[in-house]
């Protein structure tokens, strides 16, 4: 019994490709074909394992191999193994273990070309989604400004686990956007304040070095919880920079327990310090699945 790496279910009939599971009559004008029975399902988690079998039948000549090929977005495409034939029936079990992506879904091509010691050979195709437990968090820019006056953006909410940028006015503990990032100039000299601060009360952020580009859920859900058990979690960050990295949470104080809710990339800070007209330029991941 040979196995191929990796693999889904896959039929393959001359010109015309049949999925079935049982066997299908083929007429003479298909040289090769494959019958195979597997689970109906066309979708598998990363990093699990899943099996079916294939029965190989060429009608003129004798088998020669099998060629199994992958192609996806980070690989693009890659021959994965070519497997010997003989005779005109091979019977083959195979192990599609799949591969573990950084998104939170991914849909491969599979490829298998079947060819005999004739010359003949067709190939045909099955689309498999890869889904992930874990997945990476989608990016947003956001500009805001600190004088709500100016009737443009001042605040980030975070609810439902995609932040979106509003014009709050003035942010308070009662603001229905309680779930908020807000802008916050506590001079009078018309200078921006280069900080960030929340108004709600369960709200706490970090300033750290972490892998912003290939954030994933659970990376940012279990690093947000280690800065509270450290207490490592404010109210506000001063003294913003281009390329701080702040992480964003709800926190209860009562159990010590952080809620993750997004990450903020600074992009670019006031520079005139005109807190009118200056904007501050943030990246934003939240949480929500693609």
């Amino acid at each position: 019994m040979k196995k191929l790496f990796p693999i889904i279910a896959i039929v393959l009939l001359g010109a015309t490709i049949w999925s079935c599971d049982e066997d299908t009559t083929i007429g003479e004008e298909s040289p090769v074909y494959i019958v195979s029975n597997w689970h109906k399902k066309d979708s598998i988690f990363g990093g699990s394992h899943y099996f079916f079998y294939m029965d190989i039948h060429a009608v003129k000549g004798n088998l020669k191999e099998l060629v199994m090929t992958a192609v996806d977005r980070y690989n693009g495409k890659r021959d994965l193994e070519t497997i010997e034939l003989s005779g005109t029936k091979e019977k083959l079990e195979y192990d599609f273990f799949a591969p573990i992506f950084p998104d939170s879904m991914v849909e491969m091509e599979l490829r298998a070309t079947v060819s005999t010691d004739q010359g003949d050979k067709w190939t045909g195709t099955k689309k498999l989604k890869v889904f992930a437990d874990d997945y990476t968090l989608t990016e947003k820019e956001i500009a805001l400004v600190e004088n709500p006056a100016k009737g443009l953006n001042n605040a980030i909410c975070f609810e439902g686990g995609k932040p979106e940028a509003i014009n709050t006015g003035h942010v308070t503990e009662t603001s229905k956007h309680h779930v908020v990032i807000a802008y916050d100039s506590n001079s009078n000299n018309n200078t921006a304040s280069r900080a960030i601060r929340t108004y709600a009360s369960n709200i706490r952020m970090s300033r750290m070095s972490f892998d912003y580009m290939n954030t994933t859920y659970n990376s940012l859900r279990r690093t947000f919880q280690e800065r509270c058990n450290n207490d490592d979690i404010y109210t506000s960050i001063d003294n913003l920079k281009e390329n701080d990295i702040i992480l964003i949470g709800s926190y209860d104080d009562k159990y010590k327990k952080g809620t993750a809710l997004g990450i903020i990339k600074v992009k670019s800070v006031p520079t005139t310090n005109d807190q009118d007209t200056d904007k501050y330029i943030f990246l934003v991941k939240g949480m929500a699945r693609n």
